[in-house]
Order: structure tokens, then C-alpha cells, then sequence
């Protein structure tokens, strides 16, 4: 009888442990790359974001790939991001949203650059540091978004960029 009691009790609590986390639907998405600072630099973009029901929020893990070509020199760099957006306004389709996010790539900065900062951590081959990011993304149909986003990163202007491609969304 004990052991019964015990497990009704953790199927009527399953429930409602579920009900606790917000549905939403989970994007899948590419895109292209364009370094705002320095022309040789592009790259691609891969993505997954989770969107809350509403659409008020949106987590993002974003994996940037950059290929630098200059005349004689060639380097592949990496970039990984988590972001936080949060929707800031719809009109005519278009969805705004702005957001914070956490960034760690394996640039080699330039510490004495003019248009490097001071705000982001070394920590071995890698940085780390902060990002502010807008967002806009017009529905094609029911699934698939197009969008448009602009990355200001604490590293300084010739880091920033700018990421356009499709997603995908599934709902869960």
C-alpha cells in the first residue's frame, strides 16, 4: 500500500512539473556570414533556437564559421554564441526582436587595433565575451522564416557582423 501511495503521488506530480515549462516551437536555421570590419572575412551560419509559445522569447545557440582570405593568407576561425532575445515589436509581418548573448571564438585580436576594445576575456586560444543583437525575420510560409541580424560584439567594430538565412521551425 505504501509503495502504491508513493507512485500516485509521482504521477499526479508528473503533470504538473510538465505544465511548469513554457511549449513553444524549436527553429533549425542557416545562414551566410559578412564581417561588418573587414571585407575578406565571410562565413556561414548554423543555428537552434527554442521559441517560447508566445514568441515573446527566444534562446539561440548560433555556430559561425569564418573564412578570412587575404593576398597570400588564409585562416578558417570558429565562433560559437548563446543568446537571450526578447520580441520587440511586429509590423507588417516583420518580427524585431533584441537580445544579449555570450560569444567564445578563437580569433586572434589584435589587443593594440584602433577599432579593438578591452571587453572580452583571453582565457589560452580562446575569447570571450559579450554581444547586443537585433533581429528581424519576415514568415515565407507557415515553417519557414527569413532573417536579418546585426551582431555588435564587445570585441570592437571590426568584429561585428552581419548574419542572414532561412529557419526552419518544428513545433513540440
Amino acid at each position: 500500500m505504501n509503495q502504491f501511495f508513493k507512485i500516485l503521488c509521482l504521477l499526479s506530480i508528473a503533470p504538473s512539473l510538465y505544465g511548469q515549462f513554457d511549449r513553444g516551437t524549436i527553429d533549425f536555421g542557416m545562414g551566410a556570414v559578412i564581417s561588418v570590419g573587414l571585407q575578406e572575412e565571410i562565413g556561414f551560419d548554423a543555428r537552434i533556437q527554442f521559441t517560447t509559445l508566445t514568441e515573446k522569447y527566444r534562446y539561440l545557440i548560433a555556430y559561425n564559421r569564418y573564412f578570412i582570405s587575404e593576398t597570400q593568407n588564409r585562416e578558417i576561425l570558429s565562433e560559437l554564441d548563446a543568446s537571450f532575445m526578447i520580441k520587440a515589436i511586429t509590423y507588417l509581418g516583420i518580427k524585431l526582436d533584441a537580445g544579449v548573448g555570450y560569444i567564445i571564438n578563437d580569433y586572434r585580436l589584435l589587443k593594440n587595433a584602433r577599432d579593438t576594445s578591452n571587453l572580452f576575456i583571453t582565457s589560452g586560444r580562446y575569447n570571450h565575451g559579450l554581444q547586443l543583437k537585433m533581429r528581424g525575420a519576415y514568415q515565407l510560409f507557415l515553417p519557414v522564416d527569413v532573417f536579418l541580424e546585426l551582431n555588435l560584439k564587445s570585441y570592437g567594430r571590426r568584429y561585428d557582423t552581419i548574419v542572414f538565412g532561412v529557419t526552419y521551425s518544428i513545433g513540440i
